[in-house]
């Protein structure tokens, strides 16, 4: 009888192990890299990987998910189907431009970035970038009003001081999109690039899937995701065994998801610089230390963008120079129509600002 009884303990927790694995998919059935989740408290639970799936939701009751292109959105673990969390599309778009003949192209955009542990928000920072792309020169150059808010003012201190740089230059234009990055490796052999039945490209390299390519030929946009950070281990993983390293136990935690990005396409499936619509940037790792494990979310939005001179540049920073705050940015976020947080973790957010939900 106590045998009987373990082996129902031991299926029961088998079960339930396998209970907790959620696929995060699209409305069209196709799974959804890099999606963040996390609880009703904010506090991380983990992120998708390449398939769409979240290993383990840790027994949490209520999840909360986040996508810079998909709506985010709180779910009730027992109304889901099959385990299966169905995302919809998010609507932005970039406004129409008018090509004049000006020295100076203008790109703004929007940015938030969210440091994400097991206890929840530690770390917010949003803003606006003023990208300036000189034509002739073919030169970027950027300034960012922003605002940053931590759990303890030594904590917002020293990200502030010793990443916020970095934060801010994520948030910037590239004058290369990772659709181009990934043709370049592809060319080199590095990568290789295939269709799946569903149409999307397909990248991996000798070991696995690392990301997709997806041109929505109807909304004129293309879509591109890439795991960078897992393709640089492979990569050195390779380098270490030429050289007879023993490669390096890691941690049981979702993969470095790296970079998505959507950007405007024409009939060429050509994209120029001003062209990015959005952009997430996701970044997880794991303190050793504090036994802990950590995400940084990345969203960029481009909320304008027109052909200036350098007086009418002089002008719109000098308009652009707010003081920024967190009403400004719920301000900001209004007038553009950033797609908003998942509900449990814009509350979480909100309290490192001292703000109830109540406000």
């Amino acid at each position: 009888m106590k045998r009987y009884y373990a082996l129902l303990t031991v299926m029961a927790l088998v079960l339930n192990a396998f209970a907790q694995r959620i696929q995060v998919v699209d409305v069209n059935g196709l799974p959804i890299a890099a999606v963040c989740v996390t609880n009703e408290k904010g506090a991380l639970v983990g992120t998708t990987d390449n398939d769409g799936f979240l290993q383990d939701a840790k027994g949490v009751s209520r999840l909360s998910f986040s996508h810079v292109a998909f709506k985010a959105m709180d779910v009730n673990m027992d109304t889901i189907p099959s385990n299966c969390v169905v995302m919809q599309d998010e609507n932005f778009q970039l406004s129409e431009l008018e090509v004049k003949p000006k020295e100076l192209l203008y790109v703004q955009t929007y940015y938030r970035c969210i440091y994400v542990c097991d206890e929840g928000p530690l770390y917010f920072r949003a803003g606006v970038v003023d990208n300036t792309y000189e034509l002739a020169k073919k030169k970027i150059s950027a300034k960012t009003h922003s605002v940053s808010r931590g759990e303890n003012g030594l904590l917002r201190f020293l990200i502030s001081t010793l990443v916020g740089h970095y934060i801010d230059k994520w948030a910037r234009i590239d004058t290369m999109t990772y659709y181009k990055r990934i043709n370049q490796l592809a060319d080199k052999g590095d990568l290789t690039i295939t269709r799946d039945p569903s149409g999307r490209r397909v990248v991996s390299d000798t070991v696995s899937v690392l990301g997709y390519i997806d041109d929505n030929i109807q909304d004129a946009q293309r879509t591109t995701s890439f795991d960078h950070w897992t393709y640089n281990d492979h990569v050195k993983a390779t380098q270490d065994a030429a050289k007879g390293k023993k490669p390096k136990a890691k941690k049981d935690f979702p993969a470095n998801h790296g970079y998505f990005e959507v950007y405007n396409v024409n009939q060429d499936g050509e994209s120029r610089i001003d062209d990015l619509v959005m952009k997430q940037i996701l970044v997880s790792g794991h303190f050793d230390r504090m036994d802990q494990d950590y995400i940084i979310l990345l969203e960029t939005f481009t909320i304008g963008r027109d052909y200036i001179d350098k007086k009418e540049l002089k002008q719109t920073r000098r308009d652009n120079k707010v003081e920024m705050d967190i009403n400004e940015l719920r301000r900001l976020e209004s007038i553009h129509h950033i797609p908003p947080l998942a509900p449990n973790l814009k509350a979480a957010v909100d309290q490192l600002f001292d703000i109830s939900q109540e406000d």
